[in-house]
């Protein structure tokens, strides 16, 4: 049976990264049509799919009232998005990662503050921090954020300009040191463990994304740490398709920086034989939903 795929991209950047490429070519090796289109763009590719796989609508925090509008569209159309539309929602407001620890996974210690310099300083002081981290909590790529230290008013002064708009919220969080030498990712297919690989920040900087400088290499953690990932999954209501568990090890246990279930990179070509799992674990998830079908 030839099934058609659709991988998601986003106008900003309608092509597929050199890793996803990958993918594609393991789906077409298993008799698939892969068809990739922006979610921003014409729906035509979306309505034909037996498949819909975010991979790289990285503009989807700029446009995100359209964003869950298109997600909910999917949904009601009966089209299969992976990961699930219901899934994807709550995955893109950061205070996800509060109800994670509730659930008991370690992250770091976490306040959620207006975007203002009198409310960050407050907060930083009640907490007792010298140096945090704030990031808005609907975000992506490193977008807005920042690196808040003590009596530091050239960095507050970054917040005064955002402007924000009223409800919104950041999260602020203690700053991990560890991070300076990478924050180690591990890929999950359908829960079961892939491949991992550490994001390594550009040097005097702590964001690792690649736009401010940050580097992928191979890595390869201890099964106690891939368990201790792998434990963050289990705090979901269903195992998604894919997801990338982001975290520093201290002592030996896993500190969670976040849980990627929207459109991670993957970096399929840092392992062998990642592709394939990916493209297996899509056919495996797809047949599941069809043969589900009344």
């Amino acid at each position: 049976m030839t099934h058609v795929v659709t991988l998601v991209t986003c106008r900003r950047w309608p092509d597929l990264s050199s890793s996803d490429r990958r993918y594609a070519e393991a789906l077409r090796v298993r008799n698939c049509v892969v068809q990739v289109a922006p979610w921003n763009g014409a729906r035509t590719p979306f309505i034909n799919a037996q498949a819909v796989v975010l991979r790289a609508n990285w503009d989807y925090h700029h446009e995100l009232a359209a964003f869950t509008a298109w997600l909910t569209w999917l949904e009601q159309g009966g089209i299969p998005v992976f990961n699930s539309a219901s899934l994807v929602r709550w995955n893109l407001d950061k205070r996800y990662l509060l109800a994670l620890a509730g659930a008991g996974v370690l992250i770091p210690a976490t306040r959620v503050v207006s975007p203002e310099p009198t409310a960050v300083a407050r907060a930083m002081r009640a907490a007792g921090w010298r140096r945090a981290g704030a990031k808005p909590v609907l975000g992506a790529s490193g977008h807005n954020v920042w690196l808040i230290e003590d009596g530091a008013e050239a960095t507050l002064a970054l917040l005064r300009g955002l402007s924000p708009s009223p409800g919104e919220a950041y999260l602020l969080q203690e700053f991990i040191p560890e991070v300076q030498a990478g924050e180690l990712s591990c890929v999950f297919f359908d829960g079961v463990f892939s491949h991992a690989f550490l994001r390594v920040p550009s040097r005097g900087e702590f964001r690792v994304n690649s736009q401010y400088g940050g580097r992928l290499m191979p890595a390869y953690p201890p099964a106690t740490v891939v368990r201790q990932a792998r434990a963050v999954l289990d705090c979901l209501p269903e195992v998604p398709l894919y997801a990338r568990v982001d975290g520093v090890v201290r002592a030996g246990q896993l500190l969670v920086m976040e849980l990627e279930l929207n459109e991670p990179a993957l970096a399929l070509d840092l392992a062998p034989h990642a592709a394939e799992r990916f493209a297996t674990a899509t056919l495996r998830r797809l047949q599941r939903w069809w043969y589900s079908k009344p």
